[in-house]
């Protein structure tokens, strides 16, 4: 646990309302997870820019592989699937209230060991966020 002058000696790491002239700083994007910016607005400028350079080139590799594809890929689907119903879940987005029929099965590990099923799907909507559905824990 720290404490709250833990970060006092560090010159790269700055107090949330620490800036050049006084003013306030920008908003992040609305859709930002608290625990991606609560971080990032303690951090100086140069490790912010240098985060950022790389931010941007991870996007890039991502986006190259198609990352947001590969959740959707036919044959990984198909797969997960089966583990949905070989853990005694409906496999079918029909069966889930609100569930569009183009989600596909999303698993996430809360915890080492324990696997949960998700039915996750993008709004209608340019700027609309991911949205999700849970199915249930999946068995080995």
């Amino acid at each position: 646990m720290s404490g709250p002058d833990e970060h006092s000696h560090r010159p790269d790491v700055l107090d949330e309302d620490d800036t050049a002239d006084g003013s306030d700083p920008p908003d992040p994007p609305e859709d930002a997870p608290a625990y991606v910016v609560d971080p990032l607005r303690r951090q100086s400028p140069e490790r912010l820019r240098a985060i950022a350079e790389w931010a941007a080139r991870l996007a890039s590799h991502k986006a190259a592989r198609g990352v947001d594809a590969t959740e959707r890929d036919p044959d990984r689907q198909r797969r997960l699937r089966e583990r949905v119903r070989a853990s005694g879940h409906s496999a079918n987005p029909d069966d889930y209230d609100g569930v569009p029929e183009r989600a596909y099965v999303s698993v996430k590990e809360p915890q080492e060991g324990y696997e949960y099923a998700y039915w996750q799907w993008r709004s209608e909507g340019a700027d609309a966020p991911d949205r999700n559905e849970a199915i249930g824990p999946l068995r080995e």
